[in-house]
C-alpha cells in the first residue's frame, strides 16, 4: 500500500482552552481593558510512517520496489500571541498571531530485503516524499469579536460568544497528491488555509463551590471554499471540559478532558486521506497569580486515544507536550 504523507492536525490546531480564560475570574470587561497574552505550545517525538512498496528511479519515473516502512517523527513549536482589546463593556476584540515551528525526521526501515540499488531507489523515493528539515513560519492569524453574558445559568455563570474569521497569511502548499504520483518532492505540511474561514467559539465557566469552578468550551472552523491551489481544508473542532480549583490567593490547579476532531480535508473535490482525525487528549495545569494582573499556566497535555478517518492515509501519534501561557491584563 502507498501512503502519500503525513498530515498533523496537532499541529496545525493544537489549541486547547487557554488557561488564563478559566483563571482570570468571572467579571465584567470595562471598555478600554487590554489584555496580552503569549501561549506556547511545545509538542515532542510525534510519531508516523506507513508501509511503502514504491521506488523512484534516476529518470523520476515511480517503480515498485521491496517492502519497506517510512518512519517520520515530529517536533514542533508554537508560539501564539493573542491581543483582546475591549472596546464597549463586554464586547472585545480578540487577534491571535502563530508562529510555528516544525521539525521533522525521516528514515527508512527495510522490511524485505533489497538490492543497494533498489535500496537508493527507495530513498529517493521517501526524500520527495518526507525529509529530514525543519520548516517554520507564521500560520493563519485568527480575527474575532466576542461579547460577554455575565450570570448565564446562575448568578456566577459567565458566556464568552466569539465570531470571525481566519487570515490567510500562512505559506500553502500545491498538491501534494498529484505531485507524489508524478515523482516530485512535495511538502504536506502547511502553515496556513490559503482562504478566509469562518471561526465561531463559545467559553463558558461558572463556580460551583468558592474556590472550585467549572468550565466548558468550543473553538470551532468552519471552511467553505477552496484556494487558489483547489485546496480546501478541513472543519475543525475542539471542545472540552474542565474543573479548576484555587489552592491559595497565588495558585489554583486544573485539569482538562478535550477532544479534537478533524474532517476531510479536500483537493480538487476528493478526500485527501491524509487529514481525517478524532482524538481525545488530557490536560493537569496551574496557574500562579502574580501582582498587577500577571498570570503565569504551565501545563502538560497527554494522549488518551486517537483514530483517523482513512485507513489509506497517515498522521501523527501524539506525543508528550508542554503548554505554557503567560498572560497580563492593562
Amino acid at each position: 500500500m502507498l501512503v502519500k504523507g503525513q498530515a498533523c492536525p496537532a499541529c496545525s490546531n493544537p489549541a486547547l482552552q487557554s488557561s488564563e480564560k478559566l483563571e482570570a475570574g468571572l467579571d465584567t470587561l470595562e471598555a478600554g481593558s487590554f489584555r496580552l497574552t503569549m501561549n506556547v505550545t511545545s509538542g515532542s517525538n510525534y510519531q508516523g510512517g506507513h508501509p511503502n512498496s514504491k521506488g523512484l528511479n534516476d529518470n523520476g519515473v515511480i517503480i515498485t520496489t521491496p517492502l519497506h516502512q517510512h518512519t517520520v517523527s515530529l517536533d514542533f513549536l508554537r508560539t501564539e500571541i493573542n491581543v483582546e482589546y475591549t472596546f464597549k463593556t463586554n464586547w472585545s476584540l480578540w487577534l491571535r498571531v502563530p508562529y510555528d515551528i516544525k521539525k521533522q525526521e525521516a528514515s527508512v526501515d527495510f522490511t524485505e530485503q533489497a538490492t543497494e540499488l533498489e535500496k537508493q531507489f527507495i530513498l529517493n523515493n521517501r526524500d520527495i516524499h518526507h525529509r529530514t528539515e525543519t520548516y517554520a513560519g507564521l500560520s493563519d492569524l485568527r480575527l474575532l469579536m466576542s461579547h460577554r453574558i455575565n450570570g448565564f445559568l446562575g448568578k456566577n455563570g459567565r458566556l464568552d460568544m466569539a465570531f470571525g474569521a481566519s487570515l490567510p497569511i500562512g505559506k500553502t502548499e500545491e498538491n501534494p497528491l498529484v505531485a507524489g504520483d508524478n515523482g516530485l518532492k512535495h511538502l504536506h505540511i502547511q502553515f496556513g488555509s490559503g482562504t478566509f474561514d469562518p471561526l465561531f467559539e463559545l467559553h463558558y465557566a461558572n463556580s460551583i463551590t468558592a474556590k472550585t469552578s467549572l468550565a466548558l468550551y468550543t473553538i470551532n472552523k468552519f471552511p467553505f471554499y477552496s484556494n487558489q491551489l483547489n485546496y480546501k481544508s478541513a472543519v475543525e473542532t475542539t471542545s472540552g471540559v474542565s474543573i479548576g480549583h484555587r489552592i491559595s490567593d497565588w495558585l489554583s490547579a486544573r485539569g482538562t478532558l478535550a477532544s479534537f476532531s478533524q474532517g476531510y480535508a479536500k483537493w480538487n473535490g476528493e478526500n485527501d486521506p491524509n487529514s481525517g482525525l478524532v482524538s481525545f487528549n488530557g490536560n493537569i495545569g496551574l496557574t500562579f497569580y502574580a501582582p498587577d494582573g500577571l498570570l503565569l499556566s504551565p501545563g502538560y497535555r497527554f494522549p488518551i486515544s486517537q483514530s483517523t478517518l482513512s485507513k489509506e492515509g497517515d498522521t501523527f501519534e501524539y506525543g508528550a507536550t508542554f503548554l505554557l501561557n503567560v498572560s497580563y491584563l492593562f
